[in-house]
């Protein structure tokens, strides 16, 4: 297979994630022309069969001693993204785009705009705070401007007591992210020589189902029927779409609720004023993942609960 100049798509995770990482990844090149990576420490026989059963690439790695201070709520995996420019260009590809497991390719991608002068490519939640949802990269100039080694030396400067005591928090892949580009807190904080030209998507490149100020106004209050046309991924976040409806959501930062006791991904119907799109969206993703699975006769996932009532 020629890859040269061709895209490659990849996502990065732990064992947990391999199948929703080989999901979003299998959506994502049905529709587009991507040859898909997954970059992990994964080393469980039947995983990496299932992997290889789906034609997509492992490139084994392991990051953790590098990336040891994380929020609990997720495994230092978070941040293993960041090697896969360099970790691609070795094997012929110019252009590179990271996506999450939970996110889904809704259409066909026109990637024209993707040229030399791109740098990085993402979507900003507010004050070009940039989320990792989905992340394109010039391989090449990623290569150059030794993106890797950058991320390192951010990284290792926003782990020490001092970023825990100005932000609250422990360090996140997002921040270290925002903090590549310039003109915002993370990099100011950082202070680092070198910064990336960080392209602002608008948000059907990454769309989230709530509302965020100055970002989807335009989008948030379409019908499914409409919006299914515009969006190019969709990204679940919390609401996880392999799991039961009263299942979504999650413990990080998240109110609970009669209907969702493990927590909701929003507060109010303002927040999420349609609610259906999000579950008609689900409803999509779960039918292209059963025809995937019967097109390679695996099993991604066991049985999906009925949602047909939640859309009526």
């Amino acid at each position: 297979m020629k890859i040269k100049n061709k895209i490659a798509v990849f996502s990065c995770g732990n064992e947990e994630y391999v199948s929703q990482m080989c999901a979003a990844l299998s959506l994502a090149c049905k529709k587009n022309d991507f040859v898909p990576y997954i970059i992990s420490d994964v080393d469980n026989p039947e995983k990496i069969e299932l992997i290889h059963k789906l034609g997509i690439t492992l490139l084994q790695v392991n990051l953790s001693e590098m990336f040891q201070v994380y929020n609990k709520n997720w495994p230092s995996h978070m941040f293993w993204y960041f090697i896969g420019p360099e970790a691609l260009h070795k094997v012929g590809h110019k252009f590179s785009c990271y996506i999450d497991a939970d996110v889904y390719c809704v259409n066909e991608l026109d990637l024209s705009w993707l040229n030399d002068d791109i740098e990085i490519a993402a979507r900003s939640d507010r004050d070009r705070e940039f989320n990792s949802g989905v992340v394109f990269f010039n391989n090449e100039k990623m290569v150059e401007k030794k993106l890797f080694s950058v991320v390192c030396d951010a990284y290792k400067k926003c782990s020490e007591d001092k970023f825990l005591e100005w932000h609250g928090g422990l360090i996140h892949d997002q921040q270290i992210l925002t903090a590549l580009g310039n003109k915002n807190k993370f990099n100011d904080f950082w202070g680092g020589d070198v910064s990336f030209n960080i392209l602002d998507l608008d948000s059907t490149w990454n769309y989230v189902f709530q509302h965020m100020k100055n970002r989807n106004e335009n989008y948030i209050n379409k019908e499914y029927s409409v919006l299914k046309d515009e969006v190019k991924f969709a990204h679940f976040l919390l609401s996880r779409p392999w799991l039961p409806f009263e299942k979504w959501g999650g413990q990080h930062g998240l109110f609970k609720t009669e209907d969702f006791p493990d927590g909701w991904v929003v507060k109010t119907n303002d927040g999420e004023p349609i609610r259906k799109t999000r579950i008609q969206f689900v409803k999509d993703w779960r039918e292209e993942v059963r025809d995937i699975e019967g097109k390679h006769q695996i099993k991604l996932f066991g049985e999906f609960d009925e949602l047909d009532h939640l859309v009526e």
